[in-house]
């Protein structure tokens, strides 16, 4: 089990180097027990830190699966979500609307895919699956309140882009942001979810900035960095998201159709998108989203977004989802 240790903070690195389907999982020590944040860092890690540690609490950032699936190997333990996918996790038409699954899909595909994903149960449980996550917990936590997690202050700053509910755990008495899926990859960032947000992820990018922390982690890739590295391969990151929109603004100029568009490798290589069909749903929303962008600022594009939408069976719905419901609090 690799691992870095900050404090009362362990830092441990998922199998494979945190690549998805696993992520980096972080442990937070403390007299009266331990924490967990995020649950994806393999099924063996995850099972010596439960043999070797008191997890009385497990905070999960978001309801992607990666993050998460572990997560039920804690079942004794107090788990928590943020507050807008604490539905996702108790619906499973809320969770497949939020990851943009039920856009491109025909019915059938559609029930098929649900089938599969959440009723069928695993056939190695130690391995990423929807169905030992559903249901885990409805349990949620605040954004911007100071935790108290066994001696540790903690607080969930909320960073939403990546999903509607995305939140950033921060350390305030260390020095120790967990960014999490600002992962800083070479391919950028992922907004290619319903609930997810090109203008929003932008935003939150500035708000990992805006704390004091000096130690930033991530949950793939990169690991651990310091501030100055964090804000040098930020940048980086963030422009590919304006480099994305110039090659999808070029693409409609050039007169690309809306039934070539996908293949135009705004995200995915074209052979990688005919490997991974699931990689194709991801295409279409994360385009879709590019469009409706160039078209609110300014883009005569809007034939073209109607046409890509209508040649894909969506409805602005599919493509742009926000939970319906929150805890009052937040209301």
């Amino acid at each position: 089990m690799a691992y870095t240790k900050f404090g009362p903070l362990t830092v441990i690195t998922g199998e494979n180097g945190s690549r998805v389907p696993f992520s980096t999982s972080l442990l937070v020590e403390g007299g009266q027990g331990a924490a967990l944040v995020d649950c994806g860092s393999g099924f063996q890690i995850l099972n010596e830190i439960k043999k070797e540690y008191a997890i009385r609490s497990v905070y999960l950032t978001h309801y992607h699966l990666d993050h998460i699936w572990g997560a039920y190997l804690f079942k004794d333990a107090e788990i928590q979500i943020n507050p807008y996918d604490v539905k996702k996790l108790n619906d499973v038409e809320e969770l497949a609307k939020a990851s943009g699954m039920l856009s491109p899909a025909d019915p059938e595909s559609r029930k098929k895919w649900m089938k599969q994903l959440f009723e069928k149960p695993p056939e190695n449980w130690d391995r990423p699956h929807w169905q030992p996550v559903l249901n885990l917990t409805e349990k949620w936590y605040p954004y911007g309140e100071e935790l108290n997690v066994y001696g540790t202050k903690m607080l969930m700053i909320h960073a939403p882009g990546h999903t509607e509910g995305y939140c950033c755990p921060y350390f305030p008495e260390h020095g120790v942001l967990f960014a999490g899926d600002f992962d800083l990859a070479s391919f950028g960032p992922w907004y290619n979810n319903a609930d997810s947000d090109i203008d929003a992820f932008i935003a939150s990018a500035k708000t990992t900035l805006e704390t004091d922390a000096q130690i930033f982690i991530t949950s793939h890739h990169k690991g651990v960095v310091d501030r100055k590295t964090y804000e040098e391969l930020l940048k980086r990151y963030i422009n590919k998201i304006y480099e994305r929109e110039e090659k999808t603004r070029s693409a409609v100029k050039r007169g690309v159709a809306p039934d070539e568009m996908i293949y135009e490798e705004i995200f995915y290589f074209r052979k990688n998108l005919e490997q991974n069909p699931q990689l194709v749903i991801s295409e279409i929303v994360g385009i879709a989203k590019h469009l409706d962008r160039l078209v609110r600022n300014g883009e005569p594009f809007e034939a073209y977004f109607e046409a890509f939408l209508q040649h894909f069976q969506l409805t602005r719905e599919n493509i742009f989802y926000h939970t319906s419901s929150v805890p009052t609090q937040l209301q």
